[in-house]
């Protein structure tokens, strides 16, 4: 009965203060308990992929943990006390992650398996495996790698090589270094038998390979890979060179350029020599090829007497001569000329540029006896001669007095002239045709001037019919 009467006794507004507090307060508890008893939500895995997340998603569905998804898929979120016992749990577990299973392939074999499966079974292996390994790399966000393996068997010898391809996405604004590549080649030619680095296919996201090994066998793409080592052969010595210049003078002081000619020819020299055997005073020596012995019996046997004793014995030897077979196979893209061109843009006097010429030599390895070529000149020696040439040029003969004639038509410009010309008159027939066509307006009559008196007639008329008089056969 208090709070009834208390209720009553309360203004209307007070009433309605009083229950907007009481919601207030009952929303800021609720909304507390649900903040405080919220599950906190962290990050179990980021950047993967479809596939991959599916796997995820599959075995926490399996284990009962309750996940998020964000990024469109590509994170995945659990419990915050739930992270890290979750993530070692699906790393336990024999996912297909990458799209690729490695020899965990093998832990559930059946006995009953064919050795066909089993192959195909064990190039899985090895293709997940790689994989994996390749992943590895910072730089490479996904992978996949094929082996081209040639069926052998007992009575079957396989005619063809094992080859391998390898597909990479690489992550955001990053490329590999020639030498990463090279690297995975190599990681791929050691893992599988009888592949060799130059038959391991390097491919990036676009399409576009990494590898360049068409000179190597000869099929195509020779020039670019010759293109390539002409160009990987300059910009080192350029770059030598110009560390060299950026710390003597100062960075952008000095700009150097090389230019190498490559020999890329093979060649396989064979030599065969010819050893003469070497006598000793004991004999000759060698390898003896066919050895025969003679006996000759010319002793004499009496009666009873022992075994008559041999005589002589002739023994005949033939040695084969000795030869040595040489195989000399020079290497190529050596150098076969090479010329640098210095520009400094400071002033350098004689002896400068001559010592500055002979350590940029020694810093590209100058070879004198192939024809190498190198030159220094500082920036003021070229506007000597630019200003010399000026004084030294005769001066221009004056032009002889010529009738003004009329300046040559450029037919760039006739060609738009004539043709707005055509459009002009073209649109001003299309004016007069219209302008014929259209009817013309109704003539109006135009009443001739009154005289003064008719005028004067005429007010009176008007006035006598305002008033309702009648006159002059004006109607009532």
């Amino acid at each position: 009965m208090v709070i009834a009467d208390s209720w009553k006794a309360l203004a209307p507004r007070a009433r309605f203060g009083l229950v907007a507090g009481v919601v207030l307060i009952v929303c800021l508890a609720a909304g507390l308990g649900v903040w405080a008893y919220r599950a906190d939500y962290q990050v179990l895995f980021s950047d993967v992929t479809a596939a991959d997340a599916a796997a995820m998603t599959a075995e926490l569905d399996k284990l009962k943990t309750p996940y998020r998804l964000a990024d469109g898929g590509a994170t995945i979120l659990v419990p915050k006390d739930l992270v890290y016992k979750t993530r070692l749990k699906l790393m336990g577990k024999e996912m297909p992650l990458h799209g690729a299973v490695g020899f965990e392939v093998f832990n559930n074999a059946d006995f009953g398996m064919t050795e066909f499966v089993q192959k195909v079974n064990y190039q899985r292996a090895i293709q997940g495996e790689l994989t994996r390994t390749i992943l590895a790399i910072d730089d490479v966000q996904a992978a996949r790698v094929h082996l081209a393996i040639p069926e052998q068997g007992l009575f079957k010898k396989a005619l063809t090589r094992p080859k391998a391809s390898v597909t990479l996405t690489m992550k955001r604004d990053r490329m590999l270094a020639p030498e990463q590549v090279a690297g995975i080649q190599r990681l791929v030619a050691a893992s599988v038998p009888d592949i060799a680095s130059a038959d391991v296919t390097v491919l990036n996201q676009h399409g576009v390979a990494l590898t360049r090994n068409a000179a190597v066998d000869g099929t195509a793409d020779g020039g670019t890979a010759a293109l390539e080592a002409k160009r990987g052969t300059e910009e080192y010595l350029a770059k030598k060179v110009s560390e060299v210049l950026d710390r003597s003078f100062g960075p952008d002081v000095a700009v150097a350029s090389v230019d190498v000619a490559l020999n890329l020819d093979q060649s396989r020299v064979t030599t065969e020599e010819v050893l003469p055997a070497r006598a000793q005073a004991g004999g000759a020596v060698g390898v003896v090829v066919r050895e025969r012995r003679t006996l000759s019996d010319t002793g004499e046997q009496a009666a009873g007497t022992l075994p008559r004793t041999p005589g002589n014995t002739t023994t005949e030897a033939d040695y084969q001569v000795g030869r040595r077979v040489e195989q000399l196979v020079p290497g190529s893209g050596s150098i076969r000329r090479m010329t640098v061109a210095v520009l400094m843009r400071q002033h350098l006097n004689e002896d400068q540029v001559a010592k500055l010429k002979e350590v940029v030599m020694l810093a590209v390895g100058f070879n004198e006896a192939r024809g190498d070529a190198v030159v220094v000149y500082p920036m003021s020696q070229f506007e000597q001669i630019g200003a010399r040439a000026l004084q030294e040029a005769p001066p221009a003969p004056a032009p002889a007095a010529a009738p003004e004639a009329r300046p040559a038509l450029d037919a760039g410009r006739i060609v738009p002239v004539v043709l707005a010309a055509v459009a002009a008159l073209a649109l001003l027939a299309l004016a007069v045709r219209l302008l014929r066509r259209r009817p013309a307006p109704p003539t109006v009559a135009v009443p001739a001037r009154l005289t003064a008196d008719e005028r004067a007639r005429m007010v009176s008329d008007i006035r006598q019919w305002i008033a309702g008089a009648p006159g002059n056969g004006v109607p009532k």
